[in-house]
């Protein structure tokens, strides 16, 4: 970059490759030269939380049942990915490099540091890999970095060496393999940074299985093996080791089979207000809200296995107007796919998505039986006793003083969906469902009244397709989307007056709760994200983006029951009690004008963010050998 240039931002990483259509933020500006005094951010929503049982924290597990993993096996590795992990979003300048002091102050601050929190998050990651590094366990540990960042090995070294924290690394390997580019870099004895090319081309491209290979060949990804003492450690390693920190779940398992057996998951979070920028989307990054992340991941190296894996769900209550006054819970709409089912299996049989009342024995297809059905779709390998049950009981309980409804996305439609849950016997306490995915002119709503269902056309293809959006048609037409509420006077009691804040979803998709593409952009203010895991299950192999409320933990429908009693007590981590407008602290020399503009002083940026890729298809659900 030349110095009378201003320079340009751009994020690298995943969510930043081939995404020709996507959302882009602009912000623009000369570059008259003026010294950044310091790189700590202001804090741009201040938190005083009445309650910290919602924050957006990691979490660290090790999996439960490896014969690898023990106190005997000690941790010697530790990975960490690079963006929306290291960095909150990643930004980089067109050519990676950074001209002047300015300029690097300003990368510096808008990839680190958070405005969420006091005090430098630089700093803190500082002392955290230090402690990591050399720990007070007395043992050393080799630090890496393995990242998909598609700007190269390089462009991640130099954004390494602007927050200070290139000197804790002795590795960067990047992924997938790039021909023409170094795809690693290790550090040599005197400190500086060797470029080389690691064995990524002969792996397959998942973190899982690199770390695998690693194991195998740790020679061959650490060049400072047999001429540097430290490293005689990793000359023998296993993947009970290593420790992998990443933003991204998908990452700890293989498709393939190869599974990370310790990791830690940072939280991913959509933004409001980033430095003033608008929506930023898929953001991350260690301590990014909350300090105990640092030292969890520290204790989670020194004693692993102190932290068994544990798949819980998560609830938070928005901000709204008047959300103080602690308005009650009144509809809970559930999700089907991956939060009533674990995995959803439907027959061949069509009779399922036209008969209301179908039964597998009818079916000219005999590939399921009602039994196979029930049990796998609904009921959990991983906890004792009947899953089925425990969701009659919930459900029970919370209808006593509350209405609920599914809303579903599945794509076989609401009568196979309404014959699914009455074959499990969980239809009872259900007064209606929805489906988004019904052919235009189809009956996609089902409604309970007089002991009967009964299918009708809701307004779904009046609304833009997002969950968030119709809810919050819903609340403002309750009568078109509940049709017996005319006539069932116990059903109209307890859905008098209904809002938005009145409801609760129940999903294990995150992008179901708000809708940025929208004019309005809807969200749902009350919700309980389902937890979403990789697991090989019965005779079905590897089944991907899995989920089920309760699936791993009984203490689900406890910890749901509290939300729906008092959501107010998991209020989401950027709300400042009392002060409901969230005024921005503007103690940063950084600041951004409405209309895009960056600027320190006369120094002006124009930055471009990328919206991340939707998540992938889900794998088919089908038992080996039918």
């Amino acid at each position: 970059l030349k110095p009378s240039r201003a320079p340009r931002l751009r994020p690298v990483g995943p969510a930043a490759m081939g995404q020709a259509s996507s959302i882009k933020e602009t912000f623009h500006g000369s570059s008259s030269p003026r010294r950044l005094v310091s790189a700590a951010p202001s804090r741009s929503r201040p938190m005083e939380r009445a309650s910290l049982r919602a924050t957006f924290r990691l979490r660290c597990a090790e999996r439960i049942t490896p014969s690898e993993v023990s106190k005997d096996c000690p941790v010697k590795l530790v990975v960490f990915d690079f963006d929306e992990t290291l960095t909150l979003a990643t930004f980089m300048t067109g050519n990676c490099e950074y001209a002047d002091d300015e300029e690097k102050d300003i990368a510096r601050v808008i990839n680190f540091e958070s405005p969420w929190v006091e005090g430098s998050r630089i700093q803190k990651l500082q002392n955290m890999l230090a402690s990591i590094k050399d720990g007070e366990d007395g043992r050393h540990r080799t630090l890496t970095v393995l990242t998909n960042n598609g700007k190269g090995v390089q462009a991640v070294i130099n954004m390494l060496k602007i927050a200070g924290m290139d000197k804790y690394f002795s590795a960067v390997w990047t992924m997938p393999w790039r021909q023409y580019m170094p795809n690693g870099a290790y550090k040599d004895q005197s400190g500086q940074w060797k470029l080389f090319d690691p064995p990524s081309d002969k792996v397959r491209n998942h973190k899982a299985d690199v770390l695998s290979h690693v194991t195998k060949s740790p020679e061959a990804w650490f060049p400072q093996i047999g001429s540097e003492a430290a490293f005689k450690d990793l000359a023998t390693l296993s993947m009970g080791n290593i420790v992998l920190v990443d933003d991204q779940r998908a990452n700890f398992q293989s498709q393939f089979g190869a599974s990370v057996l310790r990791y830690c998951k940072v939280a991913r979070y959509d933004a409001d207000l980033y430095y003033d920028m608008r929506m930023v989307k898929n953001m991350g990054g260690i301590g990014a809200h909350h300090d105990a992340d640092y030292d969890t991941l520290k204790r989670f190296v020194e004693d692993p296995w102190m932290c068994k894996e544990t798949m819980h769900v998560r609830c938070q209550e928005r901000d709204f107007h008047d959300f103080q006054k602690h308005p009650p819970v009144k509809l809970v709409v559930f999700d089907f796919d991956e939060t009533l089912t674990m995995a959803t299996f439907m027959p061949r049989s069509k009779a399922i998505t036209t008969k209301v009342g179908w039964n597998p024995a009818e079916a000219e297809f005999k590939d399921w039986s009602q039994e196979d059905l029930v049990k796998y779709n609904f009921e959990s390998p991983w906890v004792d006793g009947s899953r089925v049950e425990k969701l009659r009981a919930l459900f029970e309980e919370i209808a006593q003083d509350k209405a609920l409804a599914i809303l579903t996305q599945n794509k076989s439609g609401v009568v196979a969906v309404l014959n699914l849950l009455r074959l499990a016997n969980l239809l009872e306490h259900f007064s209606v469902i929805w489906c988004m995915s019904a052919p235009q002119g189809d009956c996609d709503g089902a409604f309970f009244e007089n002991g009967r269902w009964s299918l009708f056309r809701s307004p779904c293809n009046e609304v833009q397709q997002h969950k968030a959006d119709i809810l919050t048609h819903v609340a403002a037409q309750p009568l078109r989307w509940l049709p017996q509420l005319s006539s069932d006077t116990k059903l109209a009691a307890k859905l008098s007056d209904l809002r938005l804040e009145h409801m609760v979803l129940v999903d294990d998709e995150r992008a179901n709760f708000r809708n940025d593409s929208s004019i309005s952009a809807a969200k749902v203010l009350r919700y309980c994200k389902v937890s979403r895991y990789d697991e090989t299950c019965r005779d079905c192999g590897l089944l991907d983006q899995m989920g089920g409320l309760g699936a791993h933990s009984d203490t689900d429908y406890e910890e749901l029951r509290n939300f729906l009693r008092q959501p107010w007590e998991y209020p989401y981590p950027t709300r400042e009690e009392g002060s409901p407008s969230m005024k921005k602290k503007t103690t940063s020399n950084v600041s951004f004008s409405r209309d895009g503009q960056a600027e320190s002083g006369g120094t002006r940026i124009e930055l471009h963010r990328v919206e991340d890729s939707p998540e992938h298809e889900k794998a088919p659900r089908q038992r080996i050998g039918f």
